[in-house]
């Protein structure tokens, strides 16, 4: 897809041949109301013929003012102002005769220093001037009248130094209102002015006037007002290789007013809408056209995988400008903006036929990177069998049409299955969120469980360890069983055992006591026999101490 064509990174290249136009493109003085005499000598040879035809046929014209001059500015001119017009007034060319003096005036002033003299001379020999001053002085009016004649002179090509106004008069662009709401979205910020400024200079990367600073402003001012006009499209690289050509011919102002109307009249925008599905449709009717038309070329390339979309989406979305030469693009331009956007079927058709020898000869590698870059080899920068060719293909509206219904058909299929899908990806991220919950469950189960077999290894241990316990009280309890069918017979003969010898000692404590009895009142009767003697004896005292008073008394 044109995602993948016009992505971040990849370098653009673009032909050498572009150059052969972009010649067109010079900034000279729009002021200025004569040409140098160098200018003369140089056009004299290529385009004097012309005006002198012009002059003959033209009859009682008037001479233009200065103001006149002053107020008009060639659309190959690069404005030194955003604010001036290419085509000031089509109404005030439509309603006097000063055009064809300022259409003159135009083809003495076209500047081309890197074109030659010869191409040039060329060019303008096969264009009718009468014509296309007609053209520019009452468009309407040719346009009803002479409608055939018209479409065979688009055909042939603008001539690049009216193709600014042709276009602006083709897509019905000019408007004052859309002019001034373009200056007030410049004064606006827009979301995508990073995205726009880093994909300038993969934009015409070989052109100078992109290259430069005059040239980036200028396609940045266009793309990022437009990402503002329309919310819904915002910005994409393709954007910018669509608004390149027609900064090459006329003012930005202007670009943005014709850049509206092949968005919205041609129905551009439905290339860049977020589902792209206009772009799908074309491509669709292109592969029906392909298999009406080349069916072995549509075989082969079923055959080898290359899808529409893979080369094709780059030239719709860009209108070929992503890799064709300028020239060629202006061209293409001229018949978008006359016959609409049908006309890439019939151009992308014209390339496959003019090339399908070579594309059957090879396979998907080359066959692809052919179909992206070397289309227009075969043409030898011949244009105008290109458009020629283009014109030759018929393309029945009946069957685009059926192609139309076919896809929407399709669309609609695919749309079906596509909710089909979208609610199985619900029921699946459903699940999906499901299974995230039963998983994080697990894990926590499992982490409960190892915790549950951690404490069941420690239980296992600690039963084991009650179990060699509960084994050694088992045999002490069985010990003792046998111990306390023992005891009773061993407590019996213990206890006979010690009463006997209880009373034994018991006899002998009552002898004893017998005996201790005996000594007992024997010691009473000593100590009652003691106490009468120490009661004798104290009278024997006090007797002895009277006397001894006695004594003292008479023996003093």
């Amino acid at each position: 897809m044109i995602g993948e064509e016009l992505g971040e990174g990849q370098a653009i290249s673009q032909p050498p041949s572009m150059h052969s136009q972009e010649t067109v493109v010079q900034k000279t003085s729009a002021s200025s109301t004569t040409t140098t005499t160098t200018e003369s000598t140089t056009i004299t040879s290529t385009s004097s013929g012309q005006v002198n035809e012009i002059q003959k046929q033209i009859h009682c014209l008037e001479s233009p003012s200065e103001s006149d001059n002053d107020s008009f500015v060639s659309p190959y001119v690069r404005p030194t102002h955003s604010k001036r017009s290419t085509m000031v007034s089509i109404s005030s060319l439509a309603s006097d005769n000063a055009n064809y003096d300022l259409l003159l005036e135009r083809l003495g002033a076209q500047d081309s220093p890197h074109e030659t003299v010869t191409k040039q001379a060329s060019r303008e020999e096969d264009t009718d001037w009468e014509f296309w001053s007609k053209v520019i002085s009452d468009f309407e009016s040719v346009a009803k009248s002479e409608p055939k004649i018209l479409s065979l002179h688009l055909q042939r090509g603008i001539p690049p130094s009216l193709r600014g106004m042709m276009w602006q008069l083709l897509a019905k662009s000019k408007s004052d209102r859309l002019e001034e709401e373009y200056l007030q979205l410049l004064r606006a910020e827009s979301v995508y002015e990073k995205a726009i400024t880093r994909d300038l200079l993969r934009t015409f990367p070989y052109h100078p006037y992109f290259q430069g600073q005059e040239g980036q402003n200028a396609l940045f001012n266009v793309v990022k007002a437009y990402s503002l006009y329309d919310a819904d499209v915002g910005y994409c690289q393709g954007l910018s290789f669509i608004a390149g050509p027609l900064l090459l011919n006329m003012p930005e102002e202007e670009a943005f007013g014709v850049l509206v109307q092949l968005m919205t009249r041609f129905t551009l925008r439905g290339h860049f809408t977020p589902q792209m599905d206009l772009l799908h449709k074309r491509l669709y009717q292109l592969d029906g056209l392909l298999a009406d038309t080349l069916p072995h070329i549509h075989r082969h390339f079923q055959a080898q995988g290359i899808q529409s979309g893979m080369y094709a989406s780059q030239w719709y979305m860009t209108l070929f400008a992503y890799k064709f030469p300028l020239e060629v693009v202006f061209r293409i331009y001229d018949t978008i903006l006359a016959d609409g956007l049908d006309i890439l079927h019939r151009v992308a058709l014209a390339l496959i036929t003019k090339n399908q020898a070579i594309l059957l000869s090879m396979e998907f590698d080359c066959l692809l990177n052919h179909l992206k870059e070397d289309m227009l080899a075969v043409y030898e920068d011949d244009v105008n069998e290109l458009v020629r060719e283009a014109y030759s293909i018929s393309l029945s509206p009946k069957r685009l049409e059926r192609l139309s219904k076919e896809y929407s058909v399709e669309l609609i299929k695919a749309n079906s299955e596509a909710e089909i899908i979208s609610d199985l990806r619900r029921q699946n991220k459903a699940l999906a969120e499901t299974v995230r919950q039963l998983e994080r469950i697990t894990k926590q189960l499992e982490n409960e469980h190892a915790l549950v077999a951690k404490q069941l290894q420690v239980s296992n241990a600690q039963q084991l360890e009650l179990q060699q316990t509960n084994s050694k009280l088992q045999q002490q309890v069985f010990d003792l069983s046998n111990a306390l069918e023992i005891l009773p017979k061993t407590i019996e003969s213990r206890v006979r055992e010690e009463m006997e010898i209880l009373c034994t000692k018991n006899g002998a404590l009552v002898q004893r006591n017998a005996a201790l009895e005996d000594q007992l009142v024997y010691m009473e009767t000593m100590v009652i026999d003691m106490k009468v003697k120490y009661a004798e004896s104290e009278n024997e005292r006090e007797t002895l101490q009277q006397r001894l008073a006695d004594l003292a008394f008479l023996f003093p």
